[in-house]
């Protein structure tokens, strides 16, 4: 195993204990059920994000609050976030991107900015078992992987880490409606 993918198995290993930890200890979310991460998946997610919905929350205790599963989701979308991001000003800086398309991966950082800024929030609020705003941060999220992806010309290099991280958001979003009311699930 590699240093990197060493601390990476331990990054998540502290961030899926501490995640359990806080909504199995006793400061539960009023009203927001406890199920399988399984069972969470199938009644969140169809075809083809079931199975990235299975990919995301493999690790994740067996039965745990709702939140816990959308917390943990959001959180490794952000950290993929990061990840595309940090591609893309490689990318840009290296000269690797023509020139016609480095405004497209400009704009996708910023919109990348966007749906950072509101995982975290959805992080926030929901680990303060605060719903007001997570209808509307999921649904921004979507909306800026969306823009980014609608800006690409196929076959660059972002095209498919968008395309991830798209659907990634799109399960933090549909595991969200099962705490908020299906109104935020989206089609695929």
């Amino acid at each position: 195993m590699t240093r990197a993918t060493a601390t990476e198995t331990l990054f998540l290993a502290t961030l899926i204990s501490l995640t359990t930890f806080f909504f199995v200890s006793g400061d539960a979310c009023d009203k927001v059920p406890l199920m399988r991460w399984t069972d969470a998946c199938f009644k969140a997610c169809r075809p083809p994000l079931y199975s990235v919905c299975q990919e995301t929350l493999q690790s994740a205790p067996e039965v745990a609050e709702v939140t816990a599963y959308v917390v943990l989701a959001a959180r490794l979308a952000k950290r993929s976030y990061d990840d595309t991001v940090g591609r893309a000003e490689r990318l840009i800086a290296t000269g690797a991107i023509p020139g016609d398309q480095r405004p497209a991966y400009q704009a996708c950082i910023d919109n990348y900015a966007t749906a950072r800024i509101r995982m975290v929030s959805v992080v926030t609020d929901l680990t303060g078992c605060d719903f007001t705003h997570a209808r509307q941060e999921f649904d921004d999220a979507v909306a800026a992987m969306e823009a980014c992806g609608k800006g690409l010309a196929s076959g660059t290099p972002l095209v498919a880490m968008n395309n991830g991280d798209h659907d990634l958001t799109m399960v933090v979003s549909q595991l969200g409606a099962l705490i908020l009311g299906n109104n935020n699930q989206r089609k695929m």
